[in-house]
């Protein structure tokens, strides 16, 4: 009889939402959401199903008058180098399509966290590739 586990916390994509505010051309973020019971996690994927992470946005757009909303959104991928996947991309470009502002997205690998900015009606570019230097 074959024996089924599931992988530790640490071998399964997390992920969340970015939250921040646009100033003139720059985005900055403020906060971001983690991994919330109902988000469904595997080797290879995060999904993002809690309705807690619109709850948590909701209160920060409140208490900022408007200010703070969702900027972009952050997962892990399990392998040292960050690099976007043809999912991650997709969904990207569906996304960035209906954006009125720029987007951030972020991927954190073993050894090096991947960066990109998406605009409407072009496709998210790299814009910084950050390793860890001790690598």
């Amino acid at each position: 009889m074959a024996v089924y586990s599931l992988p530790s916390e640490s071998g399964r994509e997390a992920g969340g939402i970015l939250l921040g505010s646009y100033r003139g051309p720059h985005v900055d973020v403020v906060a971001c959401t983690g991994p919330i019971a109902l988000d469904r996690r595997g080797v290879f994927f995060f999904d993002r199903q809690d309705p807690g992470h619109q709850e948590i946005a909701m209160r920060y757009w409140q208490c900022s008058g408007g200010r703070v909303t969702c900027v972009g959104e952050w997962h892990t991928h399990p392998a040292d180098e960050a690099i976007p996947s043809r999912v991650d991309r997709a969904t990207w470009r569906d996304q960035v399509q209906t954006a009125d502002a720029p987007r951030v997205y972020v991927i954190v690998g073993r050894k090096a966290i991947w960066c990109g900015v998406g605009l409407r009606f072009h496709a998210v570019s790299e814009a910084q590739r950050i390793s860890d230097p001790e690598t």
